[in-house]
């Protein structure tokens, strides 16, 4: 029976803190700052998708690569329709400093953000800091309170904490 108690709580609290840290690290690498790349849009082209099944649908993905002032070149994808540039277009690019990738694109003075949303970085902090809830009142209801339960739960959150950051790369 302890070793059960001793799974249940590794598991209550390392997966709800590895949830939150994966989806905490997910936002701060989303929002990171960046510095202006200015260029003009050397190429762009699109690809069509159709997925089959009961409801076909068509999707285009939209690529550009930017010649930057400095002479390297950007590329980037995304859905959105805005992202289709003609060549010879001049841009600015909004580079992060933590991933080097093109996370917004000035055109004509319309901003195109390329950012992933963040419903389900917000969803995860929801279940995640639930479960962590669950997991302190789950230690407190038990019939047997030791101190064991609280630190034991502590270690494996910092656990959970080390996978999602080691996953998150």
């Amino acid at each position: 029976m302890i070793v059960l108690r001793i799974i249940g709580t590794v598991l209550w609290f390392a997966v709800p803190a590895g949830l939150l840290t994966y989806a905490i690290h997910d936002l701060v690498v989303r929002d990171a700052p960046t510095y202006s790349v200015e260029g003009t849009v050397s190429d762009h082209w699109q690809t069509h998708s159709s997925s089959s099944g009961p409801d076909p649908t068509t999707t285009t993905t939209y690529f550009v690569t930017i010649r930057a002032s400095d002479g390297r070149d950007l590329e980037l994808h995304d859905f959105r329709q805005e992202l289709d540039t003609a060549p010879g277009t001049p841009v600015v690019a909004a580079v992060s400093r933590v991933t080097g990738e093109v996370v917004q694109l000035r055109r004509s003075g319309t901003p195109i953000d390329l950012r992933p949303p963040i419903g389900d970085d917000v969803t995860m902090i929801v279940f995640g800091g639930l479960g962590l809830f669950i997991a302190l009142v789950r230690e407190t209801a038990l019939e047997s309170v030791h101190w064991t339960g609280f630190v034991l739960g502590a270690l494996s959150a910092g656990g959970g904490v080390y996978f999602a950051l080691r996953l998150a790369g």
